[in-house]
């Protein structure tokens, strides 16, 4: 397959594929090394020459080149390089010897480079090498004049000696660039990076939200055990102040009252941890779910046991019997000198014994019933406050779980979303690497018919029937039945 002979037409086809689309404008590349006035030339150039199309620096399809020598130095391996480069692929040469008004021994520097060139590039030899400084203008009128002549030669000879080669290499410098092209990016660079991004970005949300509810609950516990804590120790304080001013009958009632208080507490306990939990779903997923109420009974008050009766209670009893009969004997004395009293006067000092006594053990039995419920009291909120964290943190538990699992499909949702995606993205990667393949096939194959007939055309092994095409793709000329 690599040694066929190209079909009839195919180079022509070749051709039209690949020269420029406007050969009627000249083009002129300006080629040599940096630093040598090539710039400025080509500036000044295109000031002078504006119908020509003048490129600093090299271009495949350009009709003529200039090649810049500085007045510097003489000319060496590159600009040797450069100018076996322009005569390879068959272009016109015009030598130009720039900045010449920066060197005095310009033309010793002339001479040398003419040496030069007569010795190593003698397909350049006994070419003239023009003087030119593009900031005085010397020389440029005759280095117009050489490129006018050389670029209008080809008009009047349709196919100059070089123009099958030049159109050639003109081509091939084309395709060689465009296959470049093709196998740097395929057309799939774009949707490889939109790939990556959805595989890297696919687990990303989950990730996220799971990082942002362990920090909201760890958050909402300390928050919660805080409340509750604080809540408790006020109420335990109220309840405390409240005992301490409570009469007997008050005692009496006190362990119904505490019921009531610690319901109460409780209903506000749960109001504030309802608020707390209704922002945990906002802040991880963006939208405020429904929260559970409590999964856990209301703490409940066991009421107090009886007061033991032990040995103080008698011996308060003893004491007020003791103090009673002394404060009766000091009632009586003074009574003792009427003989009429002698009769009452024990059963009164008795009465009065007594009455003492009982009064002195009714107030000792009071402060120790309070003394017994102040301990009963700290014991009981110590069990509330124990059964409300519970039921607050159950219920923290639960809502971590919902939002869990809120979470997790969600993020099934995403994955499916992703894998149809992904699916899309690769018979598009699929498609387009099928359709790079074949452009890159067809352009390889451009190129070998490329190759082949600029090797005839070097050989000297191609007529000029086969390149009539070229010949008339590079001039613009139109055959006599009128196709380009």
């Amino acid at each position: 397959m690599a040694d066929r002979e190209p079909a009839d037409g195919e180079l022509d086809r070749v051709l039209a594929r690949w020269l420029p689309p406007d050969p009627q404008v000249p083009a002129v590349a300006v080629a040599g090394p940096p630093g040598c006035g090539r710039s400025a030339l080509t500036a000044r150039l295109r000031a002078a020459m504006p119908g020509t199309r003048f490129t600093d620096g090299p271009e495949p399809t350009a009709d003529l080149v200039l090649m810049v020598f500085d007045a510097a130095a003489p000319i060496g391996r590159e600009e040797l390089g450069l100018l076996d480069a322009a005569t390879t692929r068959g272009a016109d040469v015009v030598l130009v010897l720039a900045r010449i008004d920066a060197h005095r021994g310009w033309r010793t520097v002339l001479g040398r480079d003419a040496a030069l060139l007569a010795e190593y590039a003698p397909a350049a030899a006994g070419r003239p090498i023009l003087p030119v400084s593009a900031v005085t203008g010397a020389g440029l009128s005759d280095l117009c004049i050489a490129v006018g002549e050389t670029v209008a030669r080809p008009a009047s000879n349709p196919l100059g000696a070089a123009a099958p080669a030049r159109a050639l290499a003109a081509a091939r410098a084309h395709v060689l660039v465009a296959i470049a092209e093709l196998r740097r990016d395929d057309g799939t660079a774009r949707l490889r990076e939109r790939r990556a991004a959805l595989i890297a970005d696919r687990d990303g949300p989950r990730t996220e939200a799971a990082a942002t509810l362990r920090r909201v609950t760890a958050h909402a516990r300390v928050d919660l055990t805080h409340l509750i804590g604080e809540r408790v120790r006020l109420s335990a304080a109220a309840v405390r102040s409240a005992l301490d001013r409570a009469d007997r009958g008050a005692v009496a009632e006190f362990p119904q009252w505490l019921r009531e208080e610690v319901a109460a507490l409780t209903v506000d306990v749960d109001a504030a941890t309802s608020a707390l939990l209704n922002g945990i779903g906002d802040q991880v997923l963006g939208a405020a779910g429904p929260v559970a109420g409590p999964n856990r009974p209301p703490p409940t008050v066991v009421g107090p046991p009886p007061r033991p009766r032990g040995v103080e209670d008698r011996m308060v009893a003893l004491v007020g019997a003791s103090a009673g009969l002394g404060a009766g004997r000091l009632v009586m004395a003074p009574m003792s000198g009427v003989a009429a009293l002698d009769l009452v006067a024990v059963p009164l000092t008795l009465l009065i014994g007594g009455g003492a006594a009982w009064w002195l053990t009714r107030m000792r039995g009071h402060v120790a019933d309070r003394a017994h419920l102040r301990h009963w009291v700290t014991d009981t909120m110590a069990q509330v406050r124990s059964d409300l964290e519970q039921r607050a943190l159950s219920r923290l538990v639960d809502v971590e779980a919902e939002v869990t699992e809120s979470v997790r499909r969600a993020h099934r949702a995403r994955a499916a979303a992703v894998e149809e995606s992904l699916a899309g993205l690769d018979r598009e990667l699929r498609e387009s690497v099928g359709r790079n393949a074949a452009r890159l096939s067809a352009v390889e194959r451009d190129l070998a018919v490329l190759d082949r007939a600029l090797a005839d055309v070097r050989s000297g092994a191609a007529g000029t029937d086969r390149l009539g095409g070229a010949s008339n793709l590079v001039t613009g000329h139109r055959d006599p039945a009128g196709r380009v």
